[in-house]
């Protein structure tokens, strides 16, 4: 297996350290399967029977067979596991997932105070992006939709860390309550904009799964670009298996949407974006005929 524990090229000693300085809605690849292509590769072979050569054609060429049919067994051997810190909201849409291993960092004793508690501010209420409103009434609501979004959520944190301060242990006691009781508690309080960290594990198939899903322009902005930063790392490793990966309606098997998103322009069935079509799939299906 492969692995790293480095982001933006500055490495970690380990996911604790990095978790503290990687930015908020950021995933990385820390362990991977070494020549998971060849893996998925002589899978496949086996199964057909086929003598392939390290690196040749003939191994690429039934890799994305299979890719292609669907005969997704080939390259669940291959595990990719892979470090987030993310909102909450955004880590909710991996429990989605198929054949998927998590470890969360718990929110029993995490602190404000050491800078491993933040939370999510959006684009749309950045400064700088307010500061380019040129409409007056629009930036001034913006200004206090921003302000109001940030004493919520700090608030919230000084409540959570007050009350799930070991010091009051003895306080909870006098109360005849029990103080890890509490703490698991008070989480309750925290918005879906607060951060967690965890080590998200999957075989290529998932991946390839939950990547195109995900990657769909009717997904969520925040969930789009997890997806992006995760594919564009897995064809770093696996470039056959996960070469292909893109949009759904950027993919032979189409859009399955019923409601599409309306932003690219698909072909006259609704399954491709047109320059996919006519450069991909036009040519696959007139060559079925």
């Amino acid at each position: 297996m492969g692995w790293k524990l480095e982001y933006d090229g500055k490495k970690y000693k380990n996911v604790v350290e990095m978790g503290k300085n990687i930015p908020l809605l950021t995933s990385v690849l820390v362990q991977w399967t070494d020549d998971a292509d060849w893996i998925a590769a002589n899978a496949a072979a086996n199964c057909y029977d086929t003598n392939i050569t390290y690196g040749g054609k003939l191994a690429e060429k039934i890799v994305l067979h299979c890719v292609e049919s669907g005969h997704n067994t080939v390259y669940e051997h291959n595990l990719f596991t892979f470090f987030k810190k993310v909102p909450i909201f955004v880590a909710r849409q991996d429990l989605r997932a198929r054949h998927a291993s998590f470890d969360e960092r718990s929110l029993r004793y995490c602190r404000a105070d050491n800078e491993s508690l933040t939370y999510y501010l959006p684009d749309y209420l950045s400064e700088t992006v307010i500061e380019r409103t040129d409409d007056k009434k629009k930036q001034q609501f913006l200004k206090d939709m921003r302000e109001e979004w940030i004493e919520l959520h700090e608030r919230t944190i000084r409540f959570y860390s007050k009350y799930t301060d070991e010091e009051l242990n003895e306080i909870w006691n006098e109360f005849d309550l029990n103080g890890e009781r509490v703490r698991e508690t008070v989480r309750a309080t925290l918005p879906l904009g607060i951060n967690t960290m965890y080590m998200d594990s999957r075989n290529a198939a998932s991946w390839i799964h939950h990547s195109a899903k995900r990657l769909c322009l009717r997904a969520q902005k925040e969930i789009r670009l997890i997806a992006y930063q995760q594919i564009k790392q897995l064809k770093e490793v696996a470039p056959i298996i996960f070469g292909g990966v893109n949009r759904p309606c950027m993919m032979s098997k189409g859009c399955t949407e019923a409601r599409k998103c309306g932003v690219t322009s698909l072909e006259e069935t609704g399954r491709w974006e047109v320059k996919f079509y006519e450069k991909i799939m036009k040519p696959k299906l007139y060559d079925k005929k």
